[in-house]
């Protein structure tokens, strides 16, 4: 007569956070009292519960569960005792890995208390990773829907705000910090690099976002790190859209169901949802701080420890390298001494006159031209903004108001169509079915409309590709006069100016005509680009240098 074999046994139980969203039928304390119970009534040895609690089926890396497995390995336990083969987890693969290869290998039974462990287990685990695909696009799906709606999905509140007491899916300002917030975004405007701004932060000794957070808790911060302010936490600050009343959410995702590495989406897939909250800062200087990013500006300083306020924006006009500064150290008879700024082209600089001509212009006289054309501009705009505007989305060689209604009839038309189309698909496939019509028929008609349905397909498509880029010249053209309005009166040109309004400006050779010297300055704005129709393009110079 063999020997009765002696179980020491290991319990297992899971619950994950989607387990109890969807409503498990025990819990993991439900799950421990059925499954001792049952142990105490078979007269087995208890070894010890293994419990993993807030654990997806699909994490096999669960600590528990690796636990337990390494007491199966060491042969502490030559039992485990499960509630049903779901709670071993989701994956049919890895759970039937386990049960037939694993634990067999080292001698341990797997018991499961409502199922049997058999030759359908195989089924039954398939049926359990089914389920857990499917919670999963449910959870996703939940998750997609709030975010388009507007609610804030994020464990912490952005530096400057905070969650709605109330509603801990909206976004309120926290007047704590808001005023450090919208001092970080002031600095960053004037050409303040990252690394600078959180200098300055961290000499007036100003706690960082994450050190505020869990102060504001009354907690020590668990994080390892220096606790103080730093370039990427600036840079991360200045490049979201919260502070101007937008989310921007679900950045992030896992790789599947299956494999919960965490990975960066791409942007196409990020969800955005505007006017959610009240921003912090206007939208002007969101635009400017965003083209400082665009352009990674970091402010070249002069030989003498000085900055020109044109750094990074001049160009050749004719070869299209950016302009060069000069310094002069200048001591005129009877006069004092000074320094005389100037820019040439860094094509000839490096290369001499078989690259490129000097292209020399001071930086005074090119102060008084960019000054006088951005005023002269700002005041065309006060005096008819429409005007200027249909102006601008003429040189642009937009569609007209007209034209966009066409694109608008045309779509709705396509559309039409298409709906018209699948019904007489359809309608074919039925007169195949109950054989009236004949084969040959039906190929040649099927093919037809599936060509038609594809070519209006892609023409739609197309007009919507027109329709918003005529919306989006519409608002870069409002955008740049509600801008430059504001610089009717302006006597002194500034490096926050320039970077608001310009892109770039390309500076041409100087010519005589009729004794006088000229040159073409082209200010290449930014949202409307090249505009210099609205002002004389070509600007006379008085005699310099």
């Amino acid at each position: 007569m063999s020997k009765q074999k002696e179980y020491r046994v290991g319990v297992y139980v899971r619950l994950s956070n989607e387990d109890a969203r969807a409503g498990e039928s025990v819990s993991i304390e439900n799950q421990k009292l059925l499954l001792t119970k049952h142990v105490k009534e078979q007269g087995w040895e208890l070894v010890e519960v293994y419990c993993d609690d807030g654990f997806s089926g699909t994490n096999q890396n669960r600590p528990a569960l690796q636990r337990m497995l390494h007491d199966v390995k060491q042969g502490h336990i030559n039992a485990v005792l499960i509630k049903d083969l779901s709670r071993l987890g989701r994956n049919y693969l890895e759970v039937g890995e386990l049960a037939e290869i694993t634990l067999p290998q080292y001698g341990c039974e797997l018991i499961s208390l409502n199922e049997k462990i058999d030759d359908m287990m195989v089924f039954r685990n398939w049926f359990n990773e089914q389920h857990s695909k499917q919670t999963s696009q449910k959870v996703k799906a939940v998750r997609k829907a709030c975010a388009e709606s507007g609610k804030f999905l994020g464990t912490y509140a952005p530096y400057g705000y905070m969650k709605n007491p109330d509603n801990k899916h909206q976004l309120v300002i926290d007047e704590s910090v808001a005023h450090i917030a919208k001092k970080i975004f002031e600095m960053r405007a004037k050409g303040k690099s990252y690394r600078s701004i959180a200098l300055h932060l961290n000499e007036l000794g100003l706690a960082s976002p994450s050190e505020y957070y869990y102060g504001k808790k009354n907690q020590s911060n668990p994080k390892k790190t220096n606790r103080l302010w730093n370039p990427m936490t600036i840079r991360d600050i200045t490049n979201n859209e919260a502070y101007i009343g937008n989310l921007v959410q679900l950045k992030n995702g896992t790789v599947s169901y299956k494999n919960q590495k965490l990975i960066s989406k791409p942007k196409e897939d990020w969800i955005r949802a505007e006017n959610t909250h009240e921003p912090l800062i206007s939208l002007e200087q969101w635009n400017l701080i965003q083209k400082l990013a665009e352009k990674n500006y970091k402010p070249r300083r002069c030989e003498n420890g000085t900055k020109s306020i044109f750094s990074s924006l001049l160009y050749c006009e004719d070869c299209g390298f950016k302009m060069r500064i000069q310094i002069e150290h200048r001591k005129p008879l009877k006069s004092e001494e000074y320094f005389y700024y100037s820019f040439l082209c860094g094509n000839y600089s490096r290369s001499g006159k078989s690259a490129c001509s000097t292209h020399t212009i001071g930086e005074n006289d090119l102060k008084e031209l960019v000054t006088k054309q951005i005023r002269d501009n700002a005041q065309m705009v006060s005096c008819d903004e429409n005007h200027i505007i249909s102006r601008i989305l003429q040189l642009q060689n937009d569609e007209s108001e007209t034209v966009r209604n066409s694109y608008l009839r045309e779509i709705k038309a396509h559309r039409d169509r298409l709906s018209m189309l699948d019904k007489l698909i359809e309608k074919l496939y039925e007169d195949r079915l109950n054989g009236v019509l004949p084969e040959p028929t039906f190929k040649t008609l099927i093919e037809k409309f599936e060509r038609e349905r594809i070519d209006r397909s892609q023409s739609a498509e197309n007009l919507k590709k027109r329709v918003k880029s005529i919306r989006r010249n519409t608002d870069d053209a409002k955008t740049w006069v509600n801008l430059i309005k504001k610089f009717g009166d302006m006597e002194t040109l500034d490096r926050e100016t320039l970077l608001l309004l310009v892109d770039k400006i390309q500076i041409g050779e100087t010519k005589k005509i009729d004794g006088f010297k000229v040159r073409d300055i082209k200010i290449i704005y930014n949202y409307v680009g090249d505009i210099n129709f609205l002002t004389e393009s070509t600007e006379t110079e008085a005699a310099y240098g």
